[in-house]
């Protein structure tokens, strides 16, 4: 029950984050065991997986599953992938290991890394021998939203039958219909649920705080963000992030610069520092953009295809709106979240992409998506 409910928090955490980690077309693998591959952060606690994988006693199953689940929760808590790597190498003596446990890891690694329709083979897999096994199901319903498979995702939500996931379950049916047509009836219901928070274990009060900042941003709604925000911790990845983007989002680029000054080895929130700095004509964002940059390189020699989004949104702030463009629709082809839909957008109407801009609008009118901001954008101008 320990381990099954840990897993559970994970697959929320990681629904509506979706970490940056790396999905390889061809894997990379250094020539040479002193080959740098790229540096950690500084103060990043990490153990060489190899020395696992090479005794002549492998780890048992229950330290592989303990060691697996704690890295997955560090990656989403300081946004570095790497630990998700690890992960992977430490269940790789049990790779025929089919139990629902190893199942629910990988499916885990898979949703991280973007290989969702590996993630959902594991997870069907699962739900064939344990039919409305709660962990699936909470993983399915994110990774359809992820994908904007809103009917699944919902239907995913609706097979929950455990009466002690009740509140769960609302949060997970408010988070589907806010992306579908009832934005202000979801933001109302998470409301609510926001003075029941402290029934709810950590992760799973991240994953609210998580969901109550988009719907607050879309709605512009800053009594809301300031509620979330005063409750939400001060320190994880996702936290500054979701305050960084309601900074940026009201043009405060002095207090955005600020909150994230020294938060530049995680590239997602260098991206937002760098997007504050570049509008206040900082000198620090000559650097902190070739920074990033070589960082991007780096995806691209590894053959990672997950950074599609950040990529898409760093060549928009560098001013390579047409690459920027190209980027995010192939990113459209496999996210459709809010941040998905905005950098699309920008970059689809910065280039006068007519083609580009009925997509968007058609599925916005499809989903009854609800973002007034961005709809008021995306009509001047028609």
């Amino acid at each position: 029950m320990r381990f099954r409910n840990r897993v559970l928090q994970l697959a929320m955490a990681l629904y509506v984050l979706s970490i940056t980690a790396s999905t390889q077309a061809l894997p990379y693998r250094p020539q040479q065991a002193q080959d740098i591959v790229d540096v950690l952060p500084a103060g990043s606690q990490r153990f060489d997986p190899r020395q696992a994988t090479s005794r002549s006693t492998p780890l048992s199953r229950d330290e592989v599953i303990r060691k697996s689940t704690a890295l997955i929760a560090q990656a989403y808590q300081s946004g570095d992938p790497r630990d998700i790597g690890q992960a992977e190498a430490l269940m790789a003596p049990y790779a025929k290991d089919n139990s629902a446990d190893f199942r629910l890891l990988r499916a885990n690694i898979f949703q991280a890394t973007h290989r969702f329709e590996q993630a959902k083979q594991q997870l069907n897999l699962i739900l064939k021998q344990s039919p409305n096994q709660p962990d699936s199901l909470f993983m399915l319903s994110s990774i359809n939203l992820v994908q904007g498979n809103f009917a699944e995702a919902r239907r995913h939500c609706g097979q929950l039958q455990d009466m002690s996931l009740l509140m769960l379950k609302m949060i997970c049916v408010a988070q589907v219909d806010g992306m579908t047509g009832k934005l202000k009836q979801s933001a109302q219901t998470i409301r609510q649920l926001l003075n029941l928070r402290q029934s709810l274990t950590a992760d799973q009060q991240q994953w609210l705080a998580l969901i109550t900042a988009d719907m607050a941003l879309r709605l512009d709604d800053a009594a809301l963000a300031q509620l979330n925000f005063e409750q939400m911790d001060k320190d994880s990845a996702p936290a500054l992030a979701t305050r960084a983007d309601w900074l940026l989002a009201h043009q405060q680029w002095e207090k955005t610069r600020t909150l994230l000054a020294k938060q530049t080895d995680n590239d997602s929130l260098l991206l937002r520092l760098l997007i504050s700095e570049r509008q206040l004509k900082l000198p620090q964002a000559v650097a902190h953009g070739k920074l990033l940059g070589q960082r991007i390189s780096l995806w691209k020699q590894r053959g990672e295809t997950a950074h599609q989004r950040e990529q898409a949104q760093y060549a928009y702030v560098m001013g390579d709106f047409n690459k920027a463009l190209q980027l995010a629709r192939l990113n459209w082809q496999k996210q459709r979240e809010t941040a998905d839909i905005v950098i699309y957008s920008q970059a689809a109407k910065r280039t006068n992409s007519a083609a580009d801009l009925k997509i968007i609008r058609d599925w916005i009118q499809k989903n009854r998506f609800e973002y007034p901001l961005l709809t008021k954008t995306l009509s001047m101008g028609e």
